[in-house]
């Protein structure tokens, strides 16, 4: 909720941009806003080449906001953004950028920022980096400090295990639900799970990392699960890839089959 300090400071500065009418539009050279908390503390500003001032809106040139919260800063840029003057709530368009104090990045072409329920969602392709871990995506629905989001489509995700150096990568068509303060991802339909022990086909599947030392856990797989792995082919209701291990749980009438090369002599334990 915006202080009353803010408003008035904030009604201060509109008295100033629409000294020339009440609905008149005014264009202002390196335009600055901000706005504090009720302890006097940072809450956001918001700075621009230039602005234009609208009866409802304020339009913006070349973009760069801070938004501080408790444990973290997020910087927002954009070329072009579009702030309403009651709720405060701004539109990105073109080279939108947001980044956090640890590094963490989300690039895409346009964006909705709901400043008071810490929302963002774009309709636009997207790619966000944190850690070892990328995402590219169409389509997202997050937090601003994107703890918690959903990829609508076209997911792809490569994940590297810092302890190993073994990359994963994982794609589906959609949503994938991702929490990372829990080390959890779920991808959802037409799951693809690619690393060096093989490829994993299933109808969806959940990822578990481990945040601090940014390896793999494990991959669990279920419905019409395939594994792929050299000249073999199991087939499964469920698997189990336990990261660390190397090893794999099939459940639900696992079957195997074997492809030998051409001259190879294959031989049974009976």
């Amino acid at each position: 909720m915006i202080s009353k300090k803010s408003i008035l400071t904030i009604i201060a500065l509109l008295l100033v941009f629409f000294n020339s009418g009440a609905y008149s539009q005014q264009k202002i050279k390196d335009f600055y806003l901000s706005n504090l908390k009720e302890d006097g503390s940072r809450d956001w500003e918001v700075n621009g080449d230039e602005a234009l001032i609208g009866e409802e809106n304020i339009d913006i040139e070349n973009m760069t906001a801070n938004y501080y919260l408790k444990e973290d800063t997020i910087l927002i840029t954009s070329d072009k953004a579009r702030m309403n003057k009651n709720s405060m709530d701004v539109t990105l368009q073109d080279n939108v950028h947001i980044e956090n104090e640890e590094g963490a990045t989300l690039e895409t072409d346009s964006l909705n920022w709901e400043r008071e329920k810490n929302h963002i969602e774009t309709k636009d392709n997207v790619k966000t980096t944190r850690d070892s871990m990328q995402i590219t995506a169409k389509g997202l629905s997050a937090d601003t400090e994107m703890k918690k989001a959903d990829f609508e489509e076209d997911v792809e995700v490569t994940f590297a295990d810092m302890e190993s150096g073994d990359v994963t990568t994982a794609t589906c068509s959609g949503p994938l639900e991702i929490e990372y303060n829990k080390g959890k991802a779920v991808f959802n339909k037409d799951v693809v799970i690619t690393n060096k022990q093989g490829k994993m086909y299933s109808d969806k599947a959940t990822l578990f990392f481990d945040t601090e030392a940014k390896a793999l856990i494990k991959v669990v797989s279920e419905g019409n699960v395939k594994i792929i792995r050299e000249n073999n082919v199991t087939f499964s209701q469920k698997a189990t890839y336990l990261g660390k291990e190397e090893k794999i749980i099939l459940e639900g009438k696992p079957r195997i089959m074997y492809f030998p090369e051409e001259g190879e002599e294959v031989k049974f334990p009976f």
